[in-house]
Parts: structure tokens; sequence; C-alpha cells
């Protein structure tokens, strides 16, 4: 009983000293700006079991070497996919290295209609990476079960695909495989019933150099574009897919068919498919013009995806407009006043919040910030510039000082320091922190930076998790003790679960 006193009592003087210096000095803290805070850093590696972290609630899927798991989480309840995979002999050489290809180049990814990976584990019997769960399957048994669609479902569809891969050739990556079966459906417009969708899977994806050719024909029979079986091709064959992927929307069957794959291969190479019989004598001219762009043979002339995205098609059924929506114009002023009020206090505090808003991307905040995100980034490249934003919040907010305003939320919120404000950097800013400031939450995320389960954060665990991140690579040592001292309220070089609740909700303060 003593030792739960003395604890209890040592938290309470703990609990005092932060008060008092909210009180006396509100940014007391050392602010690190040598912090770059990526994805790569947010997405947690571990040799452990996963089980220890996860219950596992049912199978999603099987293959010959992999099973898709639905699982909770053991302290938020919040419900993921987990991809197990066996290393044994059923996983070769090829597809492991196709595993993790997909888990690096998703860990370079921030956009909401790519699929997010949390976490990944490896240890001697398996691989298991955790992602968002779409509940709801892949869009290829929607079209078997539902299809064809009409054109308004088509376009809002089609503008999710096609932005994500807009964004995917910014960053230099081409998917090489999309089709229905690699995109899910992870909810549903609540007005419309439409699917909101993430495209994954990208196993077979590369990241390429501006211009650089590729050889290897690889993908699915029915979604080859023609200079892939030429094996000569760029980042234009994706956009090919997105055009076999909208047709099958609209009819229910791909353009090119056959009997194998030699057959579909040799139509695909004719180049010819039919828009004259029905459904096609139905659609609008502007539908047809969109898929002979993005269908057309001559690569060099076919639609790039940001072309794609700007085609009359989406403007008339205002697809990006009823896509990013928010009916709840209260929820507008909140983020908009979150967004002027955010500010760095420490680098403890903005990794925290930033791997908890990475990790709950389907509470109504998160989902709403994602849209005025996407309102305010006109390019649709998943990033804003600082011209996008100065445009985008001019007419929303109120001030006499607009451009200074803007010039200091953009230095607050581009936490990368790369000249533009990522999808996750601008949600974690515009977001109401109440949500993660639950015990539970809270504790999930102590864990994240506790890595040995000992209950406080240390110096090797602080240098394991950000030393790779550090710019000045001169001062590291110097850098990691500073964020310690961020946060470190009884100054004993370590972080207990007390200091760290304590800077966490300074964030509402």
């Amino acid at each position: 009983m003593g030792g739960k006193s003395s604890k209890k009592k040592k938290n309470e003087e703990l609990k005092k000293i932060g008060e008092e210096a909210n009180k006396s000095s509100p940014t007391q803290f050392y602010i690190s700006t040598n912090i770059n805070l990526t994805n790569d850093l947010l997405i947690a590696k571990s040799k452990s079991n996963p089980k220890e972290e996860y219950n596992m609630i049912k199978i999603l899927g099987e293959g010959s070497y992999a099973r898709v798991y639905k699982v909770k989480n053991r302290y938020t309840n919040a419900e993921y996919a987990m991809k197990v995979i066996n290393k044994s002999y059923t996983c070769t050489v090829e597809e492991e290295n196709e595993i993790l290809n997909e888990i690096n180049i998703l860990k370079t990814m921030d956009h909401p209609s790519i699929l997010k990976i949390f976490e990944f584990y490896s240890n001697k019997t398996s691989y298991s990476i955790v992602t968002e769960l779409c509940s709801q399957g892949e869009l290829f048994n929607e079209i078997v079960e539902k299809g064809p669609f009409d054109e308004r479902y088509s376009a809002y569809v089609m503008y999710q695909i096609l932005s994500a891969v807009n964004y995917c050739h910014k960053m230099h990556i081409i998917h090489r495989d999309l089709k229905p079966e690699n995109i899910l459906i992870v909810d549903r417009d609540k007005e419309y019933k439409m699917p909101i969708v993430k495209i994954c899977d990208f196993g077979t994806s590369k990241i390429v150099e501006k211009g650089q050719i590729q050889k290897k024909k690889i993908g699915s029979s029915y979604y080859m574009a023609p200079e892939v079986l030429k094996k000569h091709y760029n980042e234009k064959c994706d956009v090919w897919s997105c055009g076999v992927i909208m047709y099958i929307l609209l009819s229910g069957a791909p353009p090119f068919n056959g009997r194998d794959d030699d057959e579909i291969y040799q139509k695909i190479l004719i180049g010819k498919y039919d828009i004259k019989s029905p459904p096609f004598d139905k659609v609008s001219s502007t539908c047809l013009n969109l898929i002979e762009n993005l269908l057309n043979m001559d690569a060099k002339k076919r639609f790039s995806a940001e072309q794609a995205l700007n085609h009359e098609w989406f403007k008339n059924f205002q697809s990006k407009e009823i896509y990013n929506r928010i009916t709840d114009q209260d929820a507008i002023k909140v983020l908009l006043n979150n967004l002027k009020k955010y500010k760095r206090t420490s680098v403890i505090q903005e990794t925290a919040l930033a791997y908890l808003v990475h990790q709950f991307p389907r509470i109504k905040d998160v989902i709403n910030a994602c849209k005025l995100f996407n309102q305010i980034d006109k390019s649709g490249d998943g990033k804003i510039s600082k011209k996008e934003l100065y445009n985008g919040l001019s007419g929303r907010i109120k001030t006499d000082t607009l451009e200074s305003d803007i010039d200091s939320i953009f230095k607050n919120l581009d936490m990368d320091n790369n000249g533009y404000i990522e999808y996750e950097e601008f949600v974690r800013a515009a977001v109401s922190k109440e949500y993660f400031l639950t015990e539970n939450v809270l504790r999930f995320a102590f864990r994240y930076f506790d890595k040995d389960n000992s209950g406080e954060i240390d110096f090797n665990e602080i240098k394991d998790l950000f030393s790779k991140s550090i710019e000045d690579k001169n001062n590291v040592d110097q850098i990691l003790s500073h964020i310690i001292k961020e946060v470190d309220i009884n100054n004993d070089g370590k972080v207990n679960f007390e200091e760290f609740t304590i800077v966490m909700k300074k964030m509402i303060q």
C-alpha cells in the first residue's frame, strides 16, 4: 500500500509542476526544427508477436502463403486489417521481394485514396502488415453484384482513383497493376451511398526516375496497356488501366475480352473497342471523350492522370465537390479555428499527434479535415502550396492580417520543411484534439515511444526512433537530449506516462 500511495503522491506533485509550468511559461519547451516527420517515422516496426497488440477477430481472406484477418487493437478497440505472410517455402523470393517493396512504397504514401499502412511486424515465422480495414470489400465484387453503373456513380469512383494515380505519378511511382480487385471500399458516402475507395496492392509498383522507360511485362491481362505488352512503357500505363476500369464500371464488361490471355493481348494490340452499343449509346459525349483519351493507343497523346482529373466529365457531375463536401458548416469553422491556433510545442507531442492521426483515419473530424484539404488542393496532387493555401483560406478566414496569418499557418504546418503541406500535416493541425486525449488512446500513443514497455521513454528509445530523421548529423545527441528535456518535467532524464499526458493535454490549453 505504501508503494501505491507514494506513487500517487509523486504523480500529484508532477501534475502541479506541469500546471505551474503552463501558467508561468506556456512556451517553455525547446522547439526542435531538426526532425523530419515522415510516414517512415510514424509506421511502427516491431520484431514482437502482433498478437500481443491485437485480437484476431476473423479471417477476411486466404491465399497460398498469406491470410488477411480483421483485428482489434487491445488498447483502443480500433479495428484494422492484418495481412500475415508465412515465411516458409510457400513464399518465394520474388513474392517476398514484392511484400517488402509494397511496404516500402506504402510508407512513402500520404493520400486519402491510398490504403494506409500502420504497423509492420517481422519475426522468424512471418511478416504481419497492419492496414486500414476496408470492410466493404473489393470494387470488383461491387461491379459483379451491382454493375453496370450510371455516369454519376462512375465519375464519383473514377475521381478518387485518378486522384490517387495522379499523386503516385507526382511521387514518381508507377502502380502497374490497377484493377477493380486492387481497389477496396472502405465506406459509403452518407447521402448518396456511393463508395469511398482506396487503391491497394503496391507489390508490383516501382519508384522511377522522370522519363525512365520500363521494360518488364507486368500486370493483369485485361488491364495491360499495349506498350506494356511491347515492353516499352512509362507511368501512362496506369492511365490506360484507369480507362479499362471506367469502361467496366459503365458497361459491366472489359473493352478487350477473350478466351485466354493471348487473345486478350491481341485485341489490346489492335486497340479496337465498342462504344456504340448499349449502354454506351446512352452515355454523354463527354464521358465517351474521356474514355477515348484514357484508352489512346499512343501513350504520348494519352491523357495524364492530372489532365483526366480536370476533364469536363468530372466537372459536369461535380465529382470533386460532392466527394469533398462538408454538410456541417460549424465543423468547418472549428477546423479553420484549429488551423489558426495550431502551434508546435514539443517533438514528442507533435510526433504523438502525427502517429494518432495516421492511426485513426476514419473518425469524423479526420474525415472532415481530409475533405477541407481536398477543397484547398486545387491541383489534386495531394499537397498544398502556399498559393493554394492562400486562395483556399482567403474567403474563409476573416482577418486584417491575412497574408501574415497564412504565412504563419504554412510555416507551422509544413513539418517536413519541403515547401508543401501534405495531407496528414494539414489534418493533424485541423482536427480537434480531444478525441486523442482519453487515457486508452494516450497509452496507445505512449507505447509507440516506449518500445520495451518499461513505463518510461528513455534516451535510447528516443535515439532509435528519431536519429535517422535528424538532418543535422553533427549534433544528433544534443538534439535527442533536447527532445527529452522538452517534456521531462522532473528532470530525471526520462519521460513517464504522467509527463507524457501533461504535454499531450497542452494541445487543448
